[in-house]
């Protein structure tokens, strides 16, 4: 019986191996017996790539310096391990390595990650694609922080969810890691639906930003942005987004039932793809319970359920799913309204989006 193409080009291998390895694994011919058995260990020989130090932390750096590190890999096969090329996580990231490893060798994988364009807390990944049949990619990761000349703790934007005039605060931390004081302060914000203050820490090196929602502000989402001013050249203007999400005292969360692009082709394919698709949204009263006595769309495809179905509640979840029935190539763009017994909160209207699509 012949050798099938994938034991051919296993034996094939394993002969070049002997050639490699020949002050390794001597042949010597006993007869063909001999030379058969020698080939068939060898078409069995497999390398086996192991990193010992897997991930490497670099820990805190400034921003635009070059991150280099060399990661130690082992062959601890009985064939050569051949490193095929790598696939990186981030731009600015690249490899260098050698085409093979010998078996009981180590080889050395150079990483190296500019971070011109990155900062904050990093983690960076570099797979290393292998002939070892058991790890085909290796992982290597780059992991630590990038600082700018300043930091902002915990996030560089503000959210802030309030109830109408509830006195709801966000703090941010500003530290500058300039050799020198540095003087910062307020500049002009975007939008008049909040309000800033600024008092220092640590003078010259450390600040605090505090935000709240403006008084008398309409419920609503806002995108808006404060910004400060440095008179240090490596800082600048800064900007900060400031998101606000006012709610009235009966609201939705989120606002919006959103299908996006819906591909009919698929669905057809794969029904179970529409319970993936079902979004919801909870109904929330501030104070209190009341009674969610319809829920109704003028969308044709929706498949509508209150959870809980009946009763009193502080809270409902409405769920809207898409009747496989139902869907046409189109708008899904339409309403949800839910009408409660609540006096001031009547009926609550949910815009629907999203379209189906032939493909």
């Amino acid at each position: 019986m012949g050798l099938s193409s994938s034991s051919r080009e296993r034996t094939a291998k394993a002969v070049r191996s002997v050639f490699l390895l020949g002050r390794h694994r001597p042949i010597v011919a006993r007869g063909a017996a001999a030379i058969l058995a020698s080939f068939a260990a060898l078409a069995s020989a497999a390398p086996n790539a192991v990193v010992r130090d897997p991930v490497h932390d670099f820990g805190r750096v400034p921003h635009g310096e070059k991150i280099r590190h060399s990661f130690r890999v082992h062959n601890a096969g009985d064939a050569p391990l051949e490193l095929t090329g790598a696939r990186m996580s981030d731009s600015g990231m690249t490899s260098q390595m050698p085409p093979i490893i010998l078996p009981g060798e180590d080889g050395s994988i150079a990483v190296e990650w500019s971070t011109g364009n990155a900062v904050g807390t990093l983690r960076g990944r570099v797979s290393v694609l292998t002939n070892d049949p058991a790890s085909p990619e290796v992982p290597l990761v780059l992991q630590g922080k990038v600082y700018g000349p300043l930091d902002v703790d915990p996030f560089p934007a503000v959210f802030l969810s309030a109830f109408r005039d509830e006195d709801v605060r966000r703090e941010l931390t500003f530290t500058s890691n300039q050799p020198s004081p540095v003087d910062l302060r307020l500049a002009a914000s975007t939008g008049g639906h909040f309000r800033a203050a600024l008092e220092p820490i640590v003078e010259g090196k450390t600040w605090r930003v505090t935000v709240r929602v403006e008084p008398g502000t309409a419920p609503g989402r806002y995108e808006e942005s404060l910004r400060l001013q440095s008179d240090d050249p490596a800082i600048g203007a800064v900007r900060v987004p400031v998101h606000l999400f006012v709610k009235a005292d009966l609201y939705a969360d989120p606002d919006t039932f959103d299908f996006g692009e819906v591909p009919l082709e698929r669905v057809r394919k794969q029904p179970g793809v529409l319970a993936l698709l079902r979004q919801a949204v909870f109904v929330k009263k501030r104070r209190g319970g009341f009674h969610v006595r319809t829920v109704r769309s003028d969308v044709a495809a929706l498949d509508l359920q209150t959870t809980p179905p009946s009763g009193e509640s502080g809270s409902f979840e409405i769920f809207a799913g898409l009747r496989s029935d139902a869907l046409q190539p189109g708008s899904l763009h339409g309403t949800v309204t839910i009408e409660t017994d609540d006096p001031e909160f009547p009926i609550l209207k949910i815009p629907v989006r999203g379209r189906i699509v032939e493909k």
